[in-house]
């Protein structure tokens, strides 16, 4: 399954295919499904000063939008700390606030709070996609009491920006995670994104791709747009022995 971040915390600024308004996430996540995606990551943001919120009101509308534009594409967002609660006192309280919540939500583990927050986002019936950056992060998850629950495990190795370096270190971190027996899901940062997802799609486990992971090509120059980035990984996935079964969509 191939998973296309969308924006994070990146703009016009940064890349100028970067999608900020809600219309733009909608097109660009339309694009992606029709590019071979199976999942979009994404941080809606607030109209007018495009701050990544929480809100509700942002939130439902853009998930819905992005539901009727692409159906059965699976939508994921972030969780992480520092991103406005749109007037509610805590996370916890932002996402019971949802009336149109997405698939799944991406959980840092490193953060603080993550166990109430898990709990919480079980209790809600949406999906955790435990975000695991180091060692560290994948004894923590393990002694998680909702651990066994979450809908995949993210691999990040983002703190790696040496292609060998954070190849070793996701496959270090995978081989923590596996314990769970949940898929689990391969991304880097920057020009190392493009190692860490080609040793992820030859170690059979999904891969995420998008502006949010890298604004950089492969050969350095500025990176394809988003479903430009989805369409070069699914031609590499059509080539693979067994590439005529139908996608997983993340469940294996």
């Amino acid at each position: 399954m191939i998973q296309c971040a969308l924006n994070g915390a990146y703009g016009h600024g940064d890349h100028p295919a970067v999608p900020e308004t809600r219309e733009a996430l909608v097109a660009d996540a339309a694009a992606c499904a029709a590019a071979g995606a199976g999942s979009v990551h994404m941080h809606p943001r607030r109209p007018g000063d495009q701050r990544e919120t929480l809100a509700a009101d942002v939130h439902d509308a853009t998930v819905r939008a992005i539901r009727d534009a692409a159906p059965g594409l699976e939508i994921s967002c972030s969780t992480r700390e520092n991103i406005d609660l749109g007037g509610a006192v805590d996370r916890v309280a932002a996402i019971g606030a949802w009336t149109e919540p997405p698939d799944v939500v991406s959980l840092n583990v490193s953060e603080a709070g993550m166990l109430e927050l898990g709990r919480a986002l079980i209790e809600r019936g949406i999906g955790i996609e435990a975000g695991v950056w180091t060692l560290s992060d994948a004894a923590a998850l393990l002694e998680a009491d909702w651990a066994h629950q979450v809908h995949r495990v993210l691999v990040e190795a983002i703190f790696e920006h040496d292609d060998a370096a954070a190849v070793q270190l996701a496959r270090a971190i995978d081989a923590r995670v596996a314990l769970l027996g949940r898929p689990r899901l391969w991304h880097g940062d920057g020009r190392a994104n493009w190692a860490v997802v080609d040793a992820g799609l030859a170690d059979d486990v999904d891969i995420r791709v998008g502006l949010e992971d890298t604004l950089f090509a492969r050969d350095g120059g500025p990176a394809p747009d988003n479903a430009g980035q989805v369409a070069e990984m699914a031609a590499m996935v059509a080539l693979r022995p067994g590439a005529d079964r139908p996608p997983s969509r993340g469940d294996r």
